[in-house]
């Protein structure tokens, strides 16, 4: 748990909004455009590593009336202008403490935006023991939080399937500049990793560059990836 804590405090003094928020916007782009055909007004949202309420000002900027609850350890949780739309609730806890907590509403929705392997590596085990750990943590925070037929909605970065180790590389050396991180393929996650954790196909998957200069997205060996989940094994 200490080493979860600890690790997750990697964006705590930073302008996540304006400096790492920006550089993946083509994420967020991805994310909007599949939120505004997947909930409603009224829905509850569990947003999952959610940094400064990314996904509740994404909802609130398109008019959704819904309940966000983002779960998330750092302290950019607190960094959240007025909403006009969303009701926003802010849980200061890790995922591994959210298991044992009781969240206010039985969600609709799960949410994760480009949390998924920052989480994973908090396991602080190699990428394939990483990996089934946080498939073990989320599929119980599913089954306990998400309401039956329930959605579960996914952004993810990796890399362009056809890119050579040499461009890997080069993507690492400038993510690291630009964001002062990066990880290895095997850290990051594919659509059919979790096609498998969740025994089925998403109902949406698209994918799209992420450019993080925002000049020349063909160049980029970087990947954005949301996909729609609907589980009705739970």
């Amino acid at each position: 748990m200490d080493i979860y804590m600890d690790n997750s405090k990697k964006f705590d003094g930073v302008d996540y909004k304006n400096t790492f928020a920006q550089s993946i916007s083509a994420m967020h782009e991805l994310v909007r455009q599949v939120l505004s055909a997947q909930i409603c007004n009224g829905d509850h949202i569990l947003d999952i590593g959610g940094g400064p309420g990314m996904g509740a000002r994404i909802i609130d900027e398109m008019g959704i009336k819904a309940i966000v609850t983002n779960i998330e350890p750092s302290t950019t949780i607190n960094d959240v202008p007025n909403l006009l739309s969303v009701e926003y609730i802010p849980l200061h806890i890790s995922l591994k403490e959210a298991l044992d907590t009781r969240m206010p509403y039985t969600a609709d929705c799960i949410l994760m935006v480009s949390s998924a392997h920052e989480i994973a590596l908090c396991n602080n085990m190699g990428s394939m023991e990483n990996k089934k750990i946080f498939f073990h943590d989320l599929d119980s925070f599913i089954r306990k939080n998400l309401a039956p037929g329930g959605k579960v909605i996914l952004g993810f970065p990796n890399y362009r399937k056809d890119a050579s180790m040499a461009e890997i590389e080069h993507q690492r050396r400038l993510t690291e500049s630009l964001l002062g991180h990066s990880h290895p393929p095997d850290e990051l996650f594919t659509i059919e990793e979790f096609s498998s954790a969740f025994n089925t196909l998403p109902m949406v998957f698209i994918q799209k560059p992420m450019d993080l200069t925002h000049e020349n997205p063909g160049t980029t060996a970087l990947m954005a990836n949301v996909a729609v989940f609907r589980l009705n094994n739970i």
